[in-house]
Formats: structure tokens, sequence, C-alpha cells
């Protein structure tokens, strides 16, 4: 398990006299056992006393701040339970948060509507769980326990025998119920024997605030969200969406496309789609995510030529030594050089990031197959860049020319593009 780090609490934290960059309120959730299974993330202000943001602009900035210090490093190995208004359930705030270990928490303000079922739909079509928070029967909720995980029930809501009534209804849904707001061992005590799974309030524990500086925000959350684009499905709806929120990224898929998917010829497209058709679904995941890691000041042009090469080098080697899927090789290579892209030693990149454990272990520790190819990849390139004339697989020279040449003119036109 990765180790947390040092929390304090809300009335420890009031003395601080610099504000960090980063405030994460964290709290946990235990089994029937109470063993923590998950931190539920909560909204903290950086400064005593200022105004609430929106609900929206809440969880928005608990995201952020969780991409930042980084979710292992956050909640260790645990899951992650993320409060959601209607504009995360629609798809209108992105949420970069891994879904393999997420529960988004549909808090009990939302309206069940046809556009908030099919957006919870799709939540959990990706791999997120859902949890009802606050959960009261309303018109709908049926729609709603059809698609959830979890039931969160206010145990200060109304009686016990009010409250075990409503988790009897909600019961044949096939959900787990977590009892919310214990605040005392009698109450837990008390939804112990009532039959709930999870349990959560000051009782179990009072929430933490987690503070950090580390990396800036905006990069943070870009590479999380480029890891996401490079390891989960996310479909051309789901690129349009995120692209018309960021101009320049418009302007480098259009100019990607124009190139002609790798095929030299100069084309005219119209429009994003287009563009996302254009490319496919794998390259255009490849060159957003390059284009989220490499938006940053300082970025030179080596870096990205020499992590868009290795990327591709490892997925040309991929596909001729039959090591698996060549786009897992393209994304462990493109990981690997991220100290490179950011500036940041690889260790703390790895540390910080929260990735399915096989690209971590490729990427960032060169091991397995793909591993071992992206060591090999790796320690070709230090060795050209030394001049150096060391003995190597046969196969290497031919697939790195390959990729010299292939990737070039993207990096041309990263140079060249006002978002590079």
């Amino acid at each position: 398990m990765t180790a947390l780090p040092k929390v304090v609490s809300d009335v420890e934290q009031r003395g601080a006299m610099t504000p960090p960059a980063v405030a994460v309120g964290r709290q946990a959730v235990v089994d029937r056992d109470g063993h923590v299974i998950g931190y539920e993330l909560l909204y903290r202000p950086l400064l005593d006393g200022a105004p609430l943001p929106s609900g929206e602009q809440m969880t928005a900035d608990v995201v952020l701040g969780a991409l930042t210090i980084g979710v292992g490093q956050l909640v260790g190995d645990k899951i992650v339970f993320c409060n959601a208004e209607r504009g995360v359930l629609t798809g209108e705030t992105p949420v970069a948060l891994p879904s393999h270990r997420t529960v988004i928490e549909v808090l009990e303000t939302v309206a069940v509507d046809d556009e908030v079922v099919a957006g919870c739909a799709a939540l959990v079509a990706r791999g997120y769980q859902l949890a009802l928070d606050d959960f009261v029967w309303i018109e709908g909720a049926e729609r709603l326990l059809e698609l959830a995980s979890i039931v969160k029930l206010d145990v200060r809501a109304g009686t016990r025998e009010e409250v075990e009534a409503l988790a009897r209804r909600c019961a044949p849904y096939g959900v787990r119920l977590l009892a919310e707001k214990l605040e005392t061992d009698d109450e837990v005590a008390w939804a112990r024997a009532a039959g709930f799974d999870y349990f959560q309030g000051y009782a179990i524990e009072r929430p933490e605030v987690v503070r950090s500086s580390s990396l800036p925000s905006s990069v943070a959350a870009h590479v999380e969200l480029a890891a996401t684009m490079l390891t989960e499905d996310i479909d051309f709806d789901d690129f349009e969406r995120l692209l018309r929120r960021e101009p320049g990224l418009v302007v480098q898929v259009l100019q990607l496309a124009a190139l002609g998917a790798g095929h030299g010829l100069r084309r005219e497209l119209q429009t994003l789609r287009e563009a996302l058709m254009m490319l496919g679904t794998v390259r255009v995941k490849q060159w957003v995510a390059l284009t989220l890691l490499s938006g940053r000041p300082g970025t030179s042009t080596d870096a990205l030529a020499t992590a868009l090469v290795r990327a591709r080098t490892c997925e040309l080697l991929a596909r001729s030594r039959g090591l698996g899927d060549p786009a897992f090789a393209f994304t462990a290579g493109l990981l690997s050089a991220l100290d490179l892209l950011l500036g940041i030693p690889l260790d703390e990149v790895a540390a910080s990031f929260d990735l399915p454990a096989a690209v971590s272990d490729a990427a960032f520790h060169k091991t397995g197959p793909v591993g071992a190819m992206v060591a090999e990849v790796t320690a070709y390139q230090a060795d050209i860049a030394r001049g150096r004339t060391t003995r190597r697989a046969p196969d290497l020279d031919g697939a790195a020319a390959a990729a010299f040449g292939w990737a070039m003119p993207f990096v041309s036109t990263f140079a060249d593009s006002p978002a590079g």
C-alpha cells in the first residue's frame, strides 16, 4: 500500500501561516470489520472565511486537488468517493479520476430525469461505481437504484425505524448500504446490527485535510488526464466535449489530421469530427495525450522528439516482435519519457499518479516483456545521444529510423502551434 502523506485536522490547520497550493479533505469509509475501504473527498478552501463556490466548482476543485496531490498519495490503494452535481453526471464537468477506483456520489439535490439517468449509465459503462448520497425515496428513485452500487443513508434523517424501512426498500436492488453521519458508538452498533455494509461519520473518523504544494495543478491535471486518455476507453463524443473547452487542443488535432494520419498528405478539414475520424480512435488518444503532456512552458523540441520517437519505436517493435497490443507499447514508451517532458524525476511521477499496474510496471519499472523493451529503447536513445556504438538487436535501428521519420512532421507541428 502506498504510504499516505501527513494529514491534520481542520482545527490544527487554522494556524497555518502561508496557504499552500492545494487543500483536499477526506473522510474514511469502513466495512463491518472496521477496515478502511475508501475515502470520501471533501471540498476545503485554502483560506479560512473564503466564500463557498458553487457545487459544480467544489467538485472541480476537489478533483483538481486530488490530481495535484496524486490519488495514490491521497488515499493509498483505497477507493475514492467523490460528490457529483448534475454537470458531472451529464458530462458537462469532466471527471479525470481513475474510473476503476472511483465512486461517483449522486447528491440528493440532483433532479432525476432522462438526461441524468443517461449520464449515470454512461459513467457506469466507463467503469465508475455510483453511490446515492443522503438517499430518500423520490419519484424516479428506482431508475437510479438500478444503476447504483451503494446507497448512503443519513442515520439522522429520521427515526431508526424509518431508516431501517428505507434500507429494506432498497434491498431488492442489490445495493450495498452505507450508514453515514454516525456520531456515537451506539449509532455504529445499531447500524451494524441493522445490516449496513459500510459506515462513515465522526464516530468512525473526523474529516482530515491534506495540503500540498507539489506539482503545479495544471501539470498534474494534464498528466492524469493524459493517462486516462491512454489507458481507458473514451469515445469520439467524449473527445469532442473535452476538446471544445481547449482551443489549443483543437488547433493541434486539426493540424495533425491535416498531415494525413501519417501518410504525408495534406487534407482540407473543416470540422473537429472530421479530424477525429481521420486520425482514428487510438491515434487521436495518443496525440491528445502528448499535447497535454507537452503543452507547458519550457518543454523543448528535443524532449518532444525523444518522447515521440521512443513511443513510436516501442509500438513498431511490439508489432514486429509479437509483444501484444502495439498501442499499449506506445503508451508505455510515452509515459516513460515523462521525466523529459515535465522536468521531474521519473520516480516522483510514478509515485504521484494512479495508473493501471500493467502500465506503471512497463513504463516506470521496466518490468515484463514490454517494460524490458521500453528499457531497451531508452538505453538505445541514451547511447545515440552520447555518440556511443553498442551491440543491439538488429531490428532496433530500423524501427528507430522509421519512428524518427514518422515523428518529425508532428514535432514540427507542435513547435509551430499556438498551443505549443
